[in-house]
């Protein structure tokens, strides 16, 4: 019996330190994949070149475009907020459906990339990462590089906001709030499920991210990861399915009208 009791100690030990070491270490894969996007891929520049700098060019992987003369807001924008509405009431049916199968995904690949997920929606892990190679180009002069991560950082902020306003004023309770209960909906009452504030800064993040580049493969990239942000906030129990699909939608919205009236203000300066 006491030779037992060591072997099994160091047996839950290791099985803790490998659960632990799981989600961080995707996390580091994950990190270091947005870094990799934000510094390789294509950039969109609005900032004309200014000769008496002594800053490098931009190559010709960076294109000087500007955004095309249409208004910031237009008939399109009506037609997406419809389509929101309508994804946000489909998936409100789809809420107590979903909470019956998040329990589900519960083996351990599922747990690991949904801590992983959960953390690309996080300011505290996420902003690290900006400030990280907004350094770089500073430190290597990429004036071009370091302003279209100044603009992707507005549309991430403009799509965290946005999601923080609405969700104050909705009050939605969360699942583990209010169990097989999503209508629970108290205005300014400290409840903050709808929308998923998360899955906003995530999509956000990919919307601003596809915006200010030109390579085809990005979207391929961003949208899927953000994707699994939100799927994450369901399966942990954090936010009904309609939460996220909002929150995707506004997250989405704001970042690239942040980003265009970024490039547009930089544009227009003398």
């Amino acid at each position: 019996m006491r030779g037992r009791g060591p072997r099994r100690a160091r047996g839950a030990a290791s099985r803790g330190c490998t659960e632990f070491q799981g989600p961080h270490a995707l996390t580091s894969l994950a990190l270091l994949a947005l870094a990799f996007i934000l510094c390789s891929a294509p950039a969109r520049a609005a900032e004309a070149p200014d000769s008496s700098t002594s800053l490098h060019p931009s190559p010709p992987t960076w294109p000087r475009v500007t955004d095309s003369p249409h208004p910031l807001f237009g008939r399109g924008d009506l037609w997406f907020a419809a389509g929101s509405v309508a994804a946000v009431s489909l998936a409100t049916r789809l809420d107590l459906w979903a909470e019956d199968e998040a329990p589900e995904n519960n083996g351990p690949i599922a747990r690991d990339v949904s801590g992983a997920a959960e953390r690309l929606g996080n300011p505290l892990y996420v902003v690290p990462v900006f400030l990280a190679l907004r350094g770089v180009d500073a430190l290597t002069r990429r004036s071009d590089r370091a302003a279209s991560l100044v603009r992707i950082a507005d549309g991430a902020v403009a799509a965290g906001a946005a999601a923080t306003l609405v969700k104050l004023a909705v009050g939605r309770a969360r699942p583990f709030q209010a169990p097989r209960d999503q209508d629970v909906i108290l205005p300014f009452s400290g409840n903050a499920a709808f929308p998923s504030g998360h899955t906003a800064l995530a999509f956000g993040l990919a919307a601003a991210i596809d915006k200010e580049t030109t390579a085809r493969w990005v979207p391929w990239v961003v949208y899927p990861a953000a994707g699994l942000v939100g799927w994450s906030r369901v399966r942990d129990g954090k936010h009904w399915m309609s939460d996220v699909v909002a929150g995707a939608a506004l997250g989405y919205w704001s970042a690239r009208k942040a980003v265009a009236f970024a490039r547009r203000k930089k544009a227009d300066a003398p």
